[in-house]
């Protein structure tokens, strides 16, 4: 297994409760992370921990791969509700 993805399944696993609160805050009407599918759920997860915790990655990148990934897996509205939910995380 690649190291970069043991770094990031291993973070998230580690993180997750601070992960879930972070995501949490910027959930609209009174929505719990626990609502969200398994997919965006854990495409959120995995792309705010790379933005918070990577080096290598800049955060506006980490947000196009999370994105990509929610088009791929997510349902039709999951690409912009990530975007959305990633996009609040990047300052300016």
């Amino acid at each position: 297994m690649p190291d970069y993805l043991t770094f990031l399944v291993s973070g998230v696993v580690e993180h997750q409760d601070d992960l879930d609160k972070e995501i949490s805050e910027h959930l609209k009407n009174k929505w719990t992370v626990q609502r969200l599918s398994r997919i965006d759920r854990s495409i959120l997860r995995v792309g705010l921990f790379e933005m918070e915790n990577s080096l290598e990655v800049p955060r506006k990148v980490a947000i196009d791969e999370a994105i990509e990934m929610a088009g791929d897996f997510g349902d039709k509205d999951s690409k912009s509700f990530v975007n959305g939910i990633l996009s609040n995380f990047v300052e300016g």
